[in-house]
């Protein structure tokens, strides 16, 4: 029952990076910079749901490893697993950093307002 519940959250996770690729490709088409802010949680929550998934994975593995029907005399991940930590991290960094970009600019003076800024364009 683990790998399966792991198998669909880390298809929850291939959805969400597709629909914030969709976001990111659809806002450099014409200009639509309001829709960074919606794919960098799309990416950040896909980063998510692969570190949730690993868990699982790996509980699932322990338990198994702990039970009394089977006999290990040792065990090690594979590359598989450190792909999926290095995918977590980067799906994470990036759509903080993402975020970060996407945020309007800080007023450069103290007396100037983020409201008084001129567009960026």
């Amino acid at each position: 029952e683990y790998s399966i519940s792991a198998a669909a959250i880390a298809i929850f996770s291939v959805g969400f990076a597709i629909i914030g690729t969709i976001c990111i490709l659809l806002s450099f088409g014409k200009k639509r910079d309001y829709l960074l802010k919606p794919a960098s949680m799309f990416y950040t929550f896909a980063g998510l749901c692969i570190i949730i998934s690993v868990e699982v994975m790996r509980q699932s593995v322990k338990r198994m490893i702990d039970s009394k029907e089977t006999v290990w005399i040792g065990y090690s991940y594979s590359w598989s697993f450190a792909c999926a930590c290095a995918s977590f991290v980067l799906l994470f960094i990036c759509g903080i950093v993402l975020l970060l970009i996407a945020l309007p600019r800080f007023p450069q003076n103290p007396w100037e307002t983020c409201m008084d800024a001129e567009p960026e364009h």
